[in-house]
């Protein structure tokens, strides 16, 4: 149960790397598009591949973040507080994590990219790689199966390699104040992990007890995680949602997405 506990929150974090979710700051001024980003007409033949190459070029400026378009840093990824919930038959577990960090993500390769737009709407399918993400922060949860409960606290650290999924985004185009823009309604993915080494400290008080636990996480995972990372939905995709309209929020339609000449 205790490993259930650590395991819902590092599965479930390292998937998209969430923070808590803000609504889009559509009363904000627009602004420019950045250099770095491509024009790609919504009309066009070449839509898929000019949207690939957009992506693969923002991902190095996300290091830092985008200030113009309030895009958060992506390396480090700040969490400041996740709330997790887990239930399965007569066995729950609700996790509190806090102050997380994520490492890895601008270092990204997009594969591929499918792109169909209209006047009206935006759906994506993209191919991405992640080489190597790190997470790491603060637990404290509890669990309960049947009559038996059990709480843990303490430090996790989560690596995982040769991570590969594809985004599956969907939008549609919203008038706001006079002026269109779209607006991301789903965003959905199913990541596959090469490998993944967890740690972590206060599963149980006794050390030892501490290292049999962690040792068989290590060595069973991919099943735990299999069983785990449909129920992290729940968590990642409304911020994902949240994190990729702050890129459109402040850009109008006819300019994210303008039309052939």
């Amino acid at each position: 149960m205790k490993v259930v506990l650590v395991l819902c929150g590092a599965f479930a974090l390292c998937a998209a790397a969430p923070q808590q979710r803000q609504e889009p700051a559509f009363n904000d001024p627009e602004v420019e598009l950045p250099a770095f980003m491509e024009i790609c007409y919504r009309d066009s033949p070449e839509l898929s591949s000019c949207i690939k190459n957009t992506i693969q070029r923002m991902l190095p400026e996300m290091h830092t973040g985008i200030e113009s378009l309030g895009f958060p840093s992506l390396d480090p990824y700040e969490s400041k507080s996740t709330y997790i919930d887990y239930k399965r038959n007569q066995m729950s577990a609700s996790l509190h994590v806090k102050n997380a960090k994520t490492y890895g993500m601008s270092k990204a390769r997009i594969l591929d990219v499918r792109a169909s737009a209209t006047d009206k709407n935006l759906n994506l399918a993209v191919d991405v790689h992640f080489p190597e993400i790190v997470m790491d922060g603060y637990f404290k949860g509890e669990g309960r199966f049947n009559s038996i409960k059990l709480a843990s606290k303490g430090y996790f650290n989560n690596t995982m390699t040769d991570v590969t999924t594809t985004w599956m985004i969907a939008g549609s185009v919203q008038e706001r104040s006079g002026e269109e823009y779209l607006v991301i309604e789903s965003f959905d993915m199913t990541p596959e992990v090469g490998n993944m080494k967890i740690f972590a400290t206060g599963l149980f008080p006794d050390p030892e007890l501490n290292q049999i636990a962690l040792e068989f996480v290590n060595q069973y995972w991919p099943m735990m995680y299999k069983e785990l990372l449909p129920n992290s939905r729940q968590v990642w995709e409304p911020v994902m949602v949240e994190l990729v309209n702050k890129i459109f929020a402040r850009v109008p339609y006819r300019r994210l997405l303008p039309k052939q000449q």
